[in-house]
């Protein structure tokens, strides 16, 4: 391209300014690539420097600036995963808020029919508890999975007293429950029921205590139930 073309057509000031279209910009920045020397010959140097000169006394700045903080990639992706976490968070609160309701109306539902399952069965239990120094006789009663309407029926006829007292305590120790002022029936036996869901599964001990008619306790016997779990 001759140089004197260059100048009729202002290709300098066009470029500078931006006026060139992008072909036209394209065709001369090759064109000055190939032929170094033309940039000289152009007074391009010169006018570039008038021009930063110009900028710098107007303070308008025209060195490239580093980006914002907030344009900084790493800044983008730590705002993009914070985001992420924040979504995957309010998720799961509102899963975990449903699944709380869900509980609460479950909860509030079993509570409303109580928390013993209906007996599957009834029986009737005969049982011999062990005196001092007998082995103590364990007895099944029912399962948690079905449980079983047992009517208990202790045979206390080998002792003088009409009136006792039953303990029930867990094989751990924890008392389970009490029963006060008992009378034998005229076949010797003390009647207990009870549904057998009210009991965890486990072994209980079972202490059946004579008391006079000064109140004393003597212990009159002992035996084991037992609650399968199914």
């Amino acid at each position: 391209m001759d140089i004197r073309v260059i100048e009729q057509k202002q290709l300098v000031e066009r470029y500078l300014l931006g006026r060139l279209t992008p072909p036209e910009a394209k065709f001369f920045e090759r064109v000055v690539r190939d032929s170094p020397e033309l940039a000289e010959r152009m007074g391009l140097p010169e006018a570039l420097q008038r021009t930063m000169r110009l900028l710098d006394e107007t303070g308008t700045e025209w060195r490239e600036q580093k980006p914002r903080f907030w344009r900084q990639p790493w800044l983008v992706a730590s705002l993009a995963a914070a985001a992420l976490v924040a979504i995957a968070s309010a998720a799961a609160l509102w899963v975990g808020k449903h699944e709380i309701a869900a509980s609460y109306v479950q909860l509030k539902s079993e509570a409303e029919r109580g928390l013993l399952v209906a007996p599957t069965r009834s029986m009737v239990f005969d049982l011999h508890p062990a005196r001092a120094g007998e082995r103590t006789p364990s007895y099944p009663i029912g399962t948690r999975t079905a449980p079983t309407f047992a009517d208990l029926r202790v045979d206390v006829s080998y002792v003088r007293a009409t009136l006792f007292k039953v303990i029930v305590k867990r094989d751990d120790g924890t008392y389970w429950a009490r029963f006060d002022n008992q009378l034998r029936d005229s076949n010797g036996d003390l009647r207990l029921a009870f549904n057998s869901a009210a009991f965890a599964a486990g072994t209980y001990d079972v202490e059946i205590d004579a008391v006079d008619m000064h109140g004393n306790v003597v212990p009159a016997g002992w035996l084991r139930l037992r609650i399968d779990r199914g």
